[in-house]
């Protein structure tokens, strides 16, 4: 039986362009973020303008994180995705491991900034690309359904505010991994307690930097995200740090979906 290995044109579409940070100006937001500092606005938490603790964090993240994941699950070391990848903090690393490393950020401008760096660094089993790129012409990609071995997504989730544009995300990860791969997500999802309700209600100017709308943490309960991998056909096979800032779900194709892929594929 012959298929399309890409996603439908209904799927491609759904994605909502503008929306990684909230609202219509997600993308032009994170273009801003990027030209001001990319490095700053995407590790909030390192002082500014130290670019070695940077690179440094990607690298620590990768062999102490990542890799133990990879390993424990016998994840092959195929082809690699990122979800948010900004100008490639874990991407570098993580290519020294994998065959071929996608990374996908809803901003042209880290993916301008990524590419740069990889043709600066020589590394090219790397390629960046933005989500209106994909939108335009996903088979130019290489993200053929079924492809991907290890999708990875950390500190990205937790500043979309809009839902549904992750649910989109959770449809990216179902299309994209292979039958025997993996997917390693974190979101927050701290009670959404008076303070963060109060914090969330007041305007940008009164608060800052880190609290402003586009960067703020956005927390999500438990069980919508459950629901979420159900309803795309994801099976929750680890769940770690429940009810923290930095809960991580690694998740696995299901039966049924790993099943329709053998019969299509």
């Amino acid at each position: 039986m012959t298929t399309n290995p890409y996603p439908p044109k209904r799927a491609v579409d759904s994605f909502r362009i503008g929306e990684r940070g909230g609202g219509q100006g997600g993308e032009s937001e994170w273009n801003d973020f990027a030209r001001i500092d990319a490095y700053s606005y995407i590790m909030t938490d390192l002082p500014r303008g130290d670019r070695r603790a940077f690179w440094q964090s990607g690298e620590t993240t990768v062999s102490e994180e990542l890799l133990p994941v990879i390993r424990k699950h016998g994840v092959p070391l195929g082809t690699a995705l990122e979800i948010g990848c900004g100008v490639g903090r874990l991407v570098f690393p993580v290519a020294g491991h994998f065959g071929r490393v996608l990374g996908l950020d809803i901003s042209p401008e880290m993916v301008r900034q990524g590419t740069s760096l990889a043709g600066q660094r020589n590394v090219a089993n790397v390629r960046f690309f933005s989500l209106a790129d994909y939108k335009r012409c996903p088979q130019d990609f290489g993200l053929a359904g079924g492809c991907v071995d290890f999708v990875y997504s950390l500190i990205v989730f937790q500043h979309i505010s809009d839902f549904h544009a992750i649910r989109d995300y959770f449809e990216l990860v179902t299309f994209s991994l292979s039958p025997q791969g993996v997917a390693y997500l974190q979101f927050d999802t701290r009670p959404q307690d008076l303070m963060y309700r109060v914090k969330n209600s007041l305007p940008d100017f009164l608060l800052p930097r880190t609290l402003r709308r586009g960067i703020r943490r956005i927390r999500r309960t438990a069980d919508e995200l459950e629901s979420g991998f159900g309803d795309y056909g994801l099976d929750i096979i680890e769940n770690l740090g429940p009810s923290t800032a930095y809960n991580r779900y690694v998740l696995r194709k299901s039966k049924a979906q790993r099943t329709l892929h053998s019969v299509i594929g």
